[in-house]
């Protein structure tokens, strides 16, 4: 028998829309555009329920009170064309989906939002919002510089989370307004009034409180954007809003979504840098006196050495090595004098008997030479003799080599003689 297939209840089915409806981003955070229609408000609460529709199809729209309070359009009625922004909701128990308002405009300044975007565009291709271009907020600013209106709650949130962060902060209020047609040249100028170096300000922070978006207009034009950008002192953009940023949050150096968030960002709480102050003494402390302890022990140590104690007994230890090695130097030195001596008298004998022999060599020789001389041609020839030589200069040994009228020379020990034969005699 086949398993029963499972079977969802209603709430399951309900509760499988809703998360997939609202966990879809393409449903989060979106403009739509509408004809109101079915419109109503419950007294008690505030809260508006209305229908929003085109030529082809309606939905349901929501705009709880703690949203429309900050609507500052027109009462809105049957018939209103608007732009809303919001995300789609699912009402579980009665099965139904609708959006959940949180801002409303009415045609016509949606041109406002087209000029905004336009403008976004544009300093974000000339790199006004580059983060290479933002300067990092000073660790702990002496001085606090504040860009808002004298009279609203924000400066009050400001300076108050400020010195309870950090009693001794300093700070300098530049005021300007912060809505209307004045309000882009008032900010700018209060920017560029605490970037005076006169001033030294650490840190800036420029905004406002919460408003509409219409009251927000100040800070989404070019020229306040401008400002926070040449700003030389780091500006941290403060302009308290829940669904879209300005413009200025992109330009400033840092961005918080309050003046008071902003105040917590700029100024460390001097309470816990004292704490970590603390620990880092003690731990400073600890190590000083570590190393301390760790030196006298050393010292200790070496202090109780045999040097210490009697340094005489080192430098006798030297000096008795010292004698040694200069003992053993004199001796080596004696006994390569007496082996050069040594040598030296061989030389001698051996210059004698080198001497000897070459006299014995040199009549040897003479002998040798004597003989020799009496043996050679030039040695007979001393003795009387001659050589006779014809004109081709061979020597003559026979009569029979000579002919009559044959010039002859004959070679005598000293000199030589010319001769023509007039006969031959052969005996």
């Amino acid at each position: 028998m086949p398993e029963p297939i499972p079977s969802l209840s209603v709430s399951d089915v309900n509760r499988l829309i809703k998360s997939t409806l609202q966990d879809t981003d393409g449903l989060k955070n979106i403009w739509v555009k509408g004809e109101i229609s079915n419109f109503s408000q419950t007294a008690s609460s505030g809260h508006m329920y209305f229908s929003l529709k085109d030529p082809a199809s309606v939905i349901k729209c929501a705009f709880f009170s703690f949203q429309a309070k900050n609507y500052k359009g027109r009462p809105l009625k049957n018939g209103m064309e608007v732009n809303l922004f919001g995300s789609v909701s699912v009402y579980e128990p009665g099965g139904y989906y609708s959006i959940s308002v949180q801002k409303i405009e009415e045609l016509g300044q949606g041109d406002i939002l087209l000029q905004i975007e336009r403008l976004k565009a544009s300093l974000l291709e000339k790199g006004i919002f580059d983060p290479t271009h933002k300067k990092p907020l000073p660790k702990y600013p002496k001085r606090l510089g504040i860009v808002t209106s004298p009279k609203g709650a924000a400066v009050e949130d400001i300076i108050r989370i400020a010195t309870d962060l950090n009693p001794s902060i300093q700070i300098l209020v530049s005021p300007c307004l912060v809505q209307g047609d004045e309000a882009a040249s008032s900010i700018s100028g209060a920017i560029r009034a605490l970037n005076d170096p006169k001033w030294e300000v650490d840190v800036i922070i420029a905004g406002r409180g919460g408003g509409s978006f219409e009251d927000l207009m100040a800070f989404n034009t070019e020229e306040v954007v401008m400002a926070y950008y040449h700003s030389k002192i780091p500006i941290i953009s403060a302009v308290g809003h829940e669904v879209d940023r300005v413009l200025t949050d992109l330009a400033a150096d840092a961005s918080a979504p309050t003046p008071t968030a902003a105040a917590k960002l700029a100024i460390p709480n001097v309470s816990e840098v004292l704490v970590k102050m603390e620990e880092v003494e003690d731990r400073l402390r600890f190590a000083l006196k570590n190393r301390t302890n760790i030196g006298r022990e050393k010292l200790i140590g070496i202090s109780n050495r045999t040097f210490f104690q009697n340094p005489y007994v080192i430098l006798e230890t030297r000096s008795i090595a010292i004698d040694e090695i200069m003992n053993r130097l004199s001796l080596l030195g004696k006994n390569f004098l007496m082996q050069k001596k040594t040598d030296f008298a061989k030389t001698e004998i051996l210059k004698i008997r080198m001497e000897q022999y070459t006299k014995q060599k040199r009549k040897e020789l003479e002998l040798t030479q004597s003989r020799v001389e009496n043996f050679s041609p030039l040695g007979t020839l001393k003795r009387g003799y001659s050589v006779l030589r014809n004109h081709k200069k061979e020597v003559i040994s026979s009569i029979d080599q000579i002919q009559t009228k044959d010039k002859l020379e004959i070679i005598l020990s000293k000199g030589r003689l010319n001769i023509e034969v007039i006969d031959k005699i052969k005996e």
